[in-house]
């Protein structure tokens, strides 16, 4: 995410958020009172004052975000007047019971042992607090099926929640009744919504080649290569250290990505010249890619890396950096390279998960004609 100054003609100062669709960001965003959404400019705006600066802190809390230098310049019709300094900001309190504390603090304890991210953990305890909360009058031990039906539905109905919400408040709360208290597995499998069924989007060669070709930065170029030429996941781009590249192998060790596996991936030659020329230039000392005053590269680094090229080269704006990883697949499929090698690249534990990119590739080779192609128009 990245948070950005806004004025209109009258002086008045604004907060402006950069945000990527259907993200984590784009939840917190919807639940601030006073955002609006600018078409223009493809921006959240909030009027600035103290009391949104506060909720901003409040809502956003753990997520990492850059601030953009460059002023936006809003015309009178972008403006919105300025919020009140009598209203209280609205902070999300949870008022538990101390059978419902416990119950948090013992789902805490089994995620730390467990070993899981600071993020999931974050985002597991707050939802599960959420739920607690709707249920005060209840111990959580008495809690049944069709209480956290009841809360489902309220969320749905009232909060308006979109569908990765839903998901989100379904793994806390399945975590807590099957890990804790030991309740059969699935227990809350029904309440989950309907997958959709959406094809992985991706790129052409061409717009690849045009948002590759967008940055004239060296660090900022190979991260992008990197990730489309190796198919790698933003998190396992950011946790790579300089040992993790095997130059001599031309392979790249990705160390405990999703699920706590290791696999093998490609490297590149044009990627293995260009990495070598900015291992030289830049001198990372342990991460392949670090930050400023040391440290991994943050995630929102690179995030913002590649929305500034999206902008840059002109490519599809829902473009992310899993569509690069959603390009690669796509990429090595149409070469011809077979779907097993490809899972193994991509990390993939079910051959399933590979084979959407098929139906993607086996439509893009077809000679299929379609009907009007016989009418003489």
């Amino acid at each position: 995410m990245i948070l950005q100054k806004a004025i209109d003609s009258n002086q008045n100062s604004y907060f402006a958020f950069h945000i990527i669709k259907d993200s984590q960001e784009m939840e917190r965003i919807r639940s601030c009172p006073g955002r609006y959404w600018n078409k223009t400019h493809k921006v959240w705006l909030m009027p600035y004052s103290d009391q949104n600066w506060s909720i901003i802190k409040e809502r956003f809390l753990g997520i990492k975000y850059n601030i953009s230098t460059d002023i936006l310049t809003l015309t009178p019709q972008e403006a919105k007047p300025i919020a009140p300094q009598n209203q209280k900001p609205n902070v999300i309190k949870y008022d538990l019971t101390p059978a419902q504390q416990d119950a948090l603090a013992k789902m805490k304890e089994h995620l730390i042992v467990k070993r899981y991210q600071e993020s999931t953990l974050k985002t597991y305890l707050s939802s599960f607090a959420d739920f607690l909360s709707y249920h005060r009058e209840k111990n959580p031990i008495e809690i049944t099926i069709d209480d956290i039906k009841k809360f489902m539905l309220n969320k749905i109905n009232n909060a308006k929640i979109s569908e990765s919400t839903q998901n989100g408040l379904v793994n806390a709360i399945k975590f807590y009744y099957e890990k804790i208290e030991g309740r059969p597995q699935f227990y809350v499998t029904d309440l989950r919504p309907r997958r959709p069924k959406k094809l992985p989007g991706f790129l052409s060669k061409e717009d690849t080649k045009k948002l590759l070709n967008a940055t004239q930065n060296i660090k900022h170029r190979v991260i992008l290569q990197l990730i489309y030429s190796a198919g790698l996941r933003l998190g396992e781009l950011t946790k790579l250290k300089i040992r993790d590249v095997k130059f001599d192998l031309g392979i790249i060790e990705v160390k405990c990505a999703k699920g706590k596996k290791d696999r093998i991936t490609i490297l590149s030659t044009k990627v293995k010249k260009l990495l070598l020329e900015y291992i030289d230039t830049y001198k990372p000392k342990f991460y392949l890619f670090e930050g400023q005053t040391g440290g991994k590269y943050s995630d929102r680094s690179v995030q913002n890396i590649l929305t500034q090229a999206v902008i840059k080269s002109g490519v599809d704006e829902n473009t992310t950096v899993h569509t690069l990883r959603h390009t690669f697949a796509t990429h090595m499929i149409l070469n011809g390279v077979d779907l097993r090698r490809v899972q193994e690249y991509l990390g993939h534990s079910s051959p399933e998960t590979t084979a959407i990119y098929t139906h993607i590739t086996d439509k893009m080779k077809s000679d299929v004609k379609s009907p009007l192609d016989d009418l003489d128009l």
